[in-house]
């Protein structure tokens, strides 16, 4: 599945200009101590880690890179999913949670990395990231649906419809697939796709792909 990264030291470079939110769970374990001890006080990555604390999604976005990446602080799975799943719960119905972080959960569990592989739960994160209109979610929610997995029965109406989705923001490969999976539809299912497709309206306008770097 898709993995997409984003280069955190921008962020890591201005944290001490971001804003913060509501205070976080204060449950510490030994990952999140190693990087209060890295760099020394006022390093990039304790400022960062200090935002992420207060409840910034960014920051916890960026520090949840950091691990998974390995970068200024241990390479550790399970802390950069902690992190992930924080950012990707936080808001209300007008926020809807961080889609990349979303979509990362939904990687980390097709992929089994720092959580053990679940399907359905790889589902879950890439619907909620896709219904905002994150294109690499929509590509893997349809991929996956086009054939179905582990708990997760395929259903290929709506397969053809995220594969539309994010073929139409520019994903070539997700234009392929849908056209292999076309073929494999009858008219009847074709047009109820696209009658979806029509209705289809993302839960939160504007996310920023911009984010993306590689």
């Amino acid at each position: 599945m898709w993995s997409w990264i984003i280069v955190a030291g921008t962020m890591l470079l201005s944290m001490n200009a971001c804003g913060s939110s509501g205070p976080l769970p204060t449950a510490q374990d030994k990952p999140t101590q190693v990087a209060k001890q890295v760099g020394g006080p006022g390093s990039s990555i304790q400022r960062l880690l200090m935002q992420a604390e207060r409840g910034n999604v960014e920051a916890q976005f960026a520090l949840a890179q950091a691990y998974d990446r390995g970068r200024d602080v241990p390479k550790d799975k399970t802390e950069a999913v902690r992190w992930y799943r924080l950012a990707a719960t936080q808001g209300d119905a007008a926020t809807q949670g961080d889609a990349f972080a979303q979509n990362a959960l939904g990687d980390n569990y097709w992929e089994g990395t720092g959580v053990p592989k679940d399907d359905t739960q790889a589902v879950r994160w890439w619907r909620l990231a896709a219904a905002q209109g994150f294109a690499p979610a929509q590509h893997s929610l349809g991929k996956l649906l086009s054939g179905g997995g582990q708990g997760v029965p395929s259903d290929k109406i709506h397969a053809y419809m995220w594969l539309a989705l994010s073929a139409a923001q520019g994903d070539e490969e997700a234009g392929r697939q849908g056209d292999i999976l076309s073929k494999q539809l009858k008219p009847a299912e074709i047009m109820n796709a696209k009658k979806l497709l029509k209705q289809w309206k993302p839960a939160r306008a504007g996310v920023r792909v911009n984010k993306i770097v590689q």
